[in-house]
C-alpha cells in the first residue's frame, strides 16, 4: 500500500475518524491540500475497505481501516523513541524522520524494535504505543478545545508535529501539566487557562487547542463548550 494512502487513514484516526464521520475540509487542512484532491483519496480509500465515505458529510474509518492507522501509530511512536533516546534527536525534530521509517517496517522489525526499546509505553510526544493502549488512551482523552469551562485536566498528549509540539514548547505546556480551563471567548475563539503546573495564564485559539490532548479532572471536563 502507498505511504500517502497509509497517511490519510492516520491523519483520519487522529481526527477521530474512528468513531465519528470527518469532514473533507478538516482533512485538507490538517494535510495542506485542496478539498477536491482528499475526495478523490477518499473514494479511492473506500473501495479498499479502509473507509466509508458520504459526500458532504466526511469519511469514518472501517474495522480494517483503524487497525491499518493504529498499526502505523505504534510503529510512529516506537521509531520516535528510538530516535530521541538512542541517537539523540530533538523531539521537535522526530516526527518528520518517524513518518518516513514507518513505512518501511515490517511487523517483524516493529517486535524487535519494540523488545530493544524496552516495551516503552509512551512516545515522547505522550502518545501510546501498545495496540492496546491506544485504544485506552483514544477513549479516555479529549482535545482541550471540547473541554468545557472550569474543568480541570492534564495534558497527556500533544499532536505530534514538529511545528505544534515548537508552539506548546514555547508556551510551556508539557505532559503531565494541570490546567484549569478559566473561560471560552466564542467571537475571538479563544481559551483562557491557568497552567496549575507552572503558575501562569495561557491564551490559546480553539483551532491549535485542537491539537493537545487531555485527560479529564473532574466531571465538567466531560461536556463540551
Amino acid at each position: 500500500m502507498s505511504p500517502k494512502k497509509e497517511d490519510y487513514v492516520k491523519v483520519l484516526f487522529d481526527l477521530g475518524g474512528r468513531t465519528e464521520k470527518v469532514p473533507n475540509k478538516k482533512i485538507a487542512d490538517r494535510l495542506g491540500i485542496s478539498p477536491p484532491t482528499v475526495t478523490e483519496m477518499m473514494v479511492s480509500l473506500e473501495k479498499i475497505g479502509w473507509i466509508e465515505y458520504t459526500p458532504y458529510k466526511g469519511s469514518i474509518l472501517t474495522a480494517d481501516g483503524a487497525e491499518h492507522a493504529k498499526a502505523l501509530i505504534h510503529k510512529h511512536r516506537l521509531w520516535e523513541v528510538f530516535l530521541v533516546e538512542n541517537l539523540g534527536f530533538d523531539i521537535e525534530a522526530v516526527h518528520d524522520e518517524a513518518e518516513v521509517l514507518e513505512h518501511s517496517t515490517s511487523e517483524h522489525l516493529a517486535k524487535q524494535l519494540e523488545k530493544y526499546l524496552g516495551y516503552p509505553e509512551y512516545c515522547p510526544h505522550g502518545g501510546a504505543i501498545p495496540l492496546g493502549l491506544i485504544d485506552t488512551q483514544e477513549k479516555r482523552s479529549h482535545r482541550l478545545s471540547d473541554v468545557h469551562q472550569r474543568a480541570y485536566v492534564v495534558i497527556s498528549r500533544v499532536v505530534n508535529e514538529s511545528k505544534l509540539v515548537a508552539y506548546f514548547n514555547q508556551a510551556n505546556l508539557n505532559i503531565g501539566d494541570l490546567l484549569h480551563v478559566l473561560n471560552y471567548d466564542s467571537k475571538l475563539d479563544l481559551l483562557y487557562i491557568k497552567n496549575c503546573t507552572q503558575d501562569t495564564t495561557v491564551e490559546l485559539s480553539g483551532t491549535i487547542a485542537q491539537y493537545l490532548f487531555v485527560e479529564c479532572q473532574n466531571e465538567e471536563a466531560n461536556t463540551t463548550k
